[in-house]
């Protein structure tokens, strides 16, 4: 499903209107603009997102447009229930019991084999030393 799916979806369990809901589900499936296939799902469909990152960002309840008050954390868990049929929503856990360590994620102790990351490294490095220089004049 895609956010405006989802929002139709939260719309018909807690009413108001999809514009109450589109910027949470919008989130969720925010991943999918970094890599286009369901792997990118282990960053943003599981509990702990749900739980923890969500509530930071929108409150722990919203109020739609019929005054209503919704939590946030049901809003997100019925998004990733409704992505795996409503079977299971699954924890972090879950995702990172199959990820295969590599060396570069021990603490930068090698380098991925990734010019973007090295690039954005780069410019951050940049302007760290310029605010440094900025704040030393």
């Amino acid at each position: 499903m895609n956010p405006y799916r989802h929002s139709q979806s939260s719309v018909k369990r807690w009413g108001g209107s999809i514009k109450d809901y589109l910027p949470i589900h919008e989130l969720i499936d925010s991943p999918k603009a970094s890599m286009n296939n369901n792997s990118a799902r282990a960053l943003t469909h599981n509990t702990w997102f749900a739980y923890t990152i969500v509530p930071q960002i929108f409150g722990y309840n919203i109020k739609n447009s019929d005054g209503k008050s919704v939590d946030v954390v049901d809003i997100a868990m019925l998004h990733i229930a409704e992505d795996f049929m409503m079977k299971f929503v699954p924890t972090a856990q879950d995702y990172l019991k199959h990820l295969e360590v590599q060396p570069w994620m021990c603490n930068g102790v090698k380098t991925p084999d990734n010019d973007e990351c090295k690039e954005t490294a780069k410019q951050l490095i940049s302007k760290l030393n310029q605010q440094n220089n900025e704040r030393n004049n």
